[in-house]
């Protein structure tokens, strides 16, 4: 058998006969188990097989300028339609990593945790007023439970002070989540619209 480099992986011929199995190396698989060889190679194809399920999907390109425009249309048009102050949002918090200095907003039914007494709202307006003057550019595409988001960076000024984050929306402008940098106090609120 020839040298292998370090690193490669054989794929010997696995030979199947009645209900024992044996490889070109003469060594018995045991019948009944769900991967009955245990040799090197059913290792290897196993650890392949195992990289396969943890590999990154092909980078997408970012989208062409009409394309972003659209789509920041799309969010500021949902933003102004779902979540103005009298959208009367309902949310609940969770804890944080204090070291996060995050605020982070999920559109999202409430989940476990307790009222919040943070206003979303007040931050959502900062962010999507039409005197806030927001800057936004497109930073990457986020997979995120199956569906796929454009995540943009914002940046301004409102009351002195600068806010910058990221907001996660699909083409359709629906957000998702948006996080608000450089808070006080870190926090992670799950948000949703009262009924009226």
């Amino acid at each position: 058998m020839e040298p292998r480099p370090p690193g490669a992986v054989s794929f010997d011929t696995v030979e199947i006969t009645g209900t024992h199995s044996t490889t070109n190396e003469g060594a018995a698989c045991r019948p009944g188990l769900p991967f009955p060889c245990h040799n090197d190679n059913m290792r290897s194809l196993a650890l392949i097989f195992a990289l396969s399920l943890h590999a990154e999907s092909p980078k997408l390109a970012p989208p062409d300028p009409a394309r972003e425009q659209q789509t920041l249309d799309h969010i500021k048009q949902f933003a102004l339609t779902h979540l103005d102050r009298s959208a009367n949002l309902a949310c609940t918090q969770v804890g944080a990593p204090a070291s996060s200095k995050t605020i982070t907003i999920e559109l999202a039914p409430a989940r476990h945790g307790t009222p919040s007494s943070i206003d979303a709202g007040a931050y959502l307006e900062d962010v999507f007023a039409a005197s806030s003057a927001t800057e936004f550019q497109w930073d990457h595409w986020s997979n995120a439970k199956g569906k796929t988001e454009a995540v943009y960076r914002y940046s301004s000024r409102a009351n002195g002070k600068t806010l910058a984050g990221l907001i996660f929306a699909d083409e359709n402008g629906a957000i998702s989540r948006i996080t608000f940098r450089g808070a006080d106090a870190p926090a992670h609120l799950f948000c949703s619209a009262k009924s009226r």
